[in-house]
């Protein structure tokens, strides 16, 4: 499956639950995405109003796939083996991806 920064993917909980599945956001560059073995993401989650510095809002919409509004959780990065992404559910736009930038920036200290 190819996976490209900017994706809403969704991600296979720990040990195969697919009950714990959830949206992800990969924020991976493109250079290592195609043979790395893992990939770094960003966690959705549908608790919104959290910290405006590193928590980045996306409105429901087709283009994401997500169906509620969620926040991507910078402050909560993690690299997953690639094998434990399931599906891809959409596209973040590009103004999306600058402030996910951002907040990775301040996250980071980068």
């Amino acid at each position: 499956m190819e996976i490209n920064r900017g994706m809403v993917v969704l991600v296979e909980g720990p040990e195969g639950l697919a009950e714990k599945r959830r949206p992800f956001l990969v924020v991976q560059s493109d250079l290592f995405n195609e043979a790395h073995a893992s990939v770094t993401l960003c966690p959705m989650t549908s608790l919104t109003g959290g910290e405006t510095l590193f928590r980045v809002p996306f409105a429901p919409s087709d283009a994401t796939g997500i169906p509620v509004e969620s926040e991507a959780q910078v402050d909560k990065i993690k690299t997953l083996r690639r094998s434990r992404v399931v599906r891809v559910l959409g596209q973040a736009s590009a103004a999306s991806m600058e402030q996910v930038d951002q907040a990775l920036r301040r996250w980071l200290a980068l």
